[in-house]
């Protein structure tokens, strides 16, 4: 996996309120620190994040579709099905975050980490990953439909039940990841990166029969 650009964020910023961060004549927010607060419901499209931190913001149902992201760090926060449909990330880090059930499809990820997330039933349908980690995180039934990847690193994640339907696998790390099931299309395991037990398992998957002689 290629290096991973950090965000380039600053350890002090001005500290305000979403609220007083964004109009809605000039949809851009920059240059700023918001913490500790809660955000309502919104749909605001187009949206633009430079250099922003954000951390123990609690997302209510927030509609950021077609939103730009770079440089931005999200730290403690919640996200309650937050839809991020159509966005570009660019140098973003989402740490120790709850993203149960958000959407990511249709975007573009590149330099993004997320470590030490929930992220339970989020959905990258038909987005792409360049240089994207996900560290200690859980992503139990999360959905990859059509996903087009490179330079991707699932460390020592919890992938249970998550499906990679129609997305290749190839020279994508799940080899330090844990899974009871996957789902996964044969051809598309081909130059995935996986553990011995985890070669084992997907040789029951296919059907093989291991005997000793």
């Amino acid at each position: 996996m290629k290096k991973r650009v950090e965000p380039q964020v600053p350890k002090h910023l001005d500290q305000q309120t979403f609220d007083e961060s964004f109009d809605a004549d000039e949809p851009y927010v920059e240059y700023v620190e918001i913490s500790n607060c809660v955000v309502p419901l919104y749909e605001i499209k187009r949206l633009e994040f430079k250099t922003v931190r954000f951390v123990n913001v609690q997302f209510e149902s927030i509609n950021l579709e077609e939103g730009y992201f770079r440089d931005v760090i999200f730290e403690k926060c919640q996200f309650v099905n937050a839809v991020f449909s159509h966005a570009i990330f660019n140098q973003v880090t989402f740490k120790e975050c709850r993203l149960n059930g958000s959407l990511f499809n249709d975007s573009k990820l590149e330099h993004v980490l997320f470590e030490d997330c929930v992220m339970d039933l989020s959905t990258f349908g038909f987005s792409s990953l360049k240089i994207v980690e996900f560290a200690h995180s859980r992503l139990t039934e999360a959905d990859f439909l059509e996903t087009k990847w490179t330079d991707i690193l699932f460390k020592e994640c919890l992938l249970n039940g998550s499906r990679f339907s129609r997305t290749s696998l190839n020279g994508v790390d799940i080899s330090t990841s844990t899974f009871d099931t996957l789902s996964v299309e044969l051809d598309a395991l081909k130059g995935a990166i996986v553990s011995q037990s985890q070669s084992l398992d997907f040789l029951d998957l296919i059907g093989l029969e291991i005997r000793d002689v």
